[in-house]
């Protein structure tokens, strides 16, 4: 039986939040899922860029179970 999009969503990933400067200097965060290389997100806060790495997350898994 196959493995639909939810079962690798809720997966224990590790994840890495880390501070960075964008190009003008300002400060924002990336979060990341080591195990998904190249699944990754930015926000303003380290919450901005978790929410917005579950997106990343659940786009990069489709891409690759719709294959």
């Amino acid at each position: 039986m196959a493995k639909d999009i939810e079962y690798y969503m809720y997966l224990p990933y590790e994840v890495e939040v880390v501070p960075e400067s964008t190009t003008d200097g300002t400060l924002c965060y990336r979060a990341s899922h080591p195990e998904l290389p190249g699944c990754m997100a930015h926000g303003e806060t380290p919450g901005e860029a978790l929410e917005n790495l579950m997106d990343a997350k659940r786009f990069f898994i489709y891409t690759f179970i719709s294959r």
